[in-house]
């Protein structure tokens, strides 16, 4: 094992190390991704500084949180509601832009759960073109 002042530089060498990748990644501190979200018909904007571009890290087109996009009561009970191919259906049409928009509905995506009412959720980087 090593000794405790080696053991505490290589931790802090790691936790730099992270920070730094983190940052220089997402142009945020600590790495935050960005968050964006539509209820259905409407539309969802992704945009970058500068000529930083996207970089959709994950998105769900569907109903998770009954609290989220309020609508009747009925149309909100599913809230196991996914699209499985929403983070590829937005990396295609967002990916390398500087900035996109995308209307949450049957234009962009298949009705994974039909009389949901569903909402677009995306997280994002901005990173370097």
């Amino acid at each position: 094992m090593a000794p405790p002042a080696l053991r505490s530089l290589l931790v802090t060498a790691v936790l730099v190390t992270s920070a730094t990748q983190g940052l220089a990644r997402a142009g945020l501190p600590f790495g935050l991704a960005r968050r964006e979200l539509a209820c259905e018909g409407y539309p969802l904007e992704l945009r970058c500084p500068g000529s930083d571009v996207v970089l959709v890290d994950s998105a769900n087109y569907g109903r998770t949180d009954d609290k989220i996009c309020d609508a009747d009561p009925f149309q909100m009970e599913n809230v196991q509601c996914y699209l499985r191919e929403a983070t590829h259906i937005m990396a295609l049409r967002c990916n390398n832009r500087t900035q996109c928009v995308v209307v949450a509905g049957s234009d962009a995506f298949p009705d994974p759960c039909p009389g949901t009412y569903k909402y677009l959720e995306v997280q994002y980087d901005c990173v370097p073109y």
